[in-house]
């Protein structure tokens, strides 16, 4: 697969553009480069905790971009209830209060009812335990479980992670027997959801990212481009023991655009 026939990008954040508050190298270079040659992209994270607004303020605080198109596994997430369960579905969410709006800016009831259509699992930052009984109680009840993404951690600054949505979802499959219906990267449905947005087919889109599980596999998978990087959580050992060989592999965002920059 040749880059230089792709015209449309995906860029994860955590680990490929920023840790943290670290702005990785080369993104901010990368970015400017796509906006002077009007190369089309998109960031996507699978990180549910927080909305496109917040990520965009973080993204204009760290002058990475100052007007970006924000997609998350929220979004994914949304648009495959609706098709699932219809008009005006409801659910019971696990998750911050951002994915809670998202979701019912959408057109999704999250109030906390009897009986919702199916129950939603985010990276939940405000985890209680009551969340989680509540949670099981309904599993059990055999109500349809959706779950954002299937991260384990998130990474942080200096090596640090959080438990993120895949963690919390092994402890409420561990409780009832359950398994959550996994959406977000590296699944079909956010391989469409990214190519209805980005009205191109799959072999033009090209996919950057620091995970063998996530991003790199959401592309060899789907037909896309995998470009990875190794700014974040993959290892060159890590993928000479995977399956997973991405198409390009650099040391970070900086190299990406050395290449594209010859091309």
């Amino acid at each position: 697969m040749a880059i230089k026939e792709l015209d449309y990008y995906v860029l994860d954040m955590d680990g490929t553009v920023y840790l943290g508050d670290e702005v990785l190298p080369g993104a901010r270079e990368l970015i400017a480069f796509f906006e002077e040659a009007g190369i089309r992209y998109c960031f996507f994270t699978n990180n549910s905790s927080k909305s496109a607004l917040d990520y965009t303020a973080k993204l204009k605080r760290l002058g990475i971009a100052d007007n970006p198109h924000i997609i998350t596994s929220g979004d994914v997430t949304a648009d495959y209830i609706l098709k699932t369960f219809g008009p005006s579905p409801r659910a019971y969410v696990v998750g911050t209060e951002p994915l809670v709006m998202q979701l019912t800016a959408a057109g999704i009831d999250c109030a906390d009812t009897a009986f919702p259509d199916c129950v939603v699992v985010g990276f939940d930052t405000t985890y209680r335990f009551e969340k989680a009984a509540r949670a099981v109680d309904l599993l059990r009840q055999d109500i349809p479980f959706i779950a954002t993404n299937i991260d384990a951690v998130c990474p942080l600054e200096g090596g640090k992670v959080l438990p993120d949505c895949g963690s919390i979802c092994a402890m409420l499959t561990h409780a009832t027997g359950r398994k959550p219906k996994f959406i977000g990267k590296p699944f079909a449905e956010t391989a469409g959801y990214i190519m209805r947005n980005a009205g191109r087919p799959a072999h033009n889109i090209g996919v950057v990212g620091d995970r063998l599980y996530t991003d790199m596999r959401l592309a060899i998978e789907n037909g896309m481009c995998a470009i990875g990087v190794l700014s974040g959580e993959m290892t060159k050992d890590d993928i000479a023991l995977s399956g997973l060989k991405p198409h390009y592999l650099f040391d970070s965002a900086a190299q990406l655009l050395e290449v594209l920059r010859e091309t």
